[in-house]
């Protein structure tokens, strides 16, 4: 019985692993900020904001408005 079990945890520790492993493969990093849905007014609030560049990022549940480059803190 405790075999059982043990591989239970085992099995379940796995796909786990698993799930967290094909997150991260799909992850896209993006070196920007994005403010909301990517319309055609995205490059002039990019400007707006101070940034010299833009992009529309495709995601899971549509496209965003990014900026770029990403402004640098003064603080951390």
């Amino acid at each position: 019985m405790a075999k059982i079990m043990s591989l239970a945890v085992v099995g379940t520790i796995a796909i786990i692993l698993l799930l967290v492993i094909a997150e991260q493969a799909n992850a896209i990093s993006i070196d920007a900020d994005c403010y909301g849905p990517c319309t055609n007014n995205c490059q002039q609030l990019c400007i707006s904001k101070g940034y010299t560049g833009w992009t529309c990022a495709a995601f899971r549940t549509g496209s965003g408005c990014c900026c770029k480059p990403r402004k640098k803190q003064i603080f951390k």
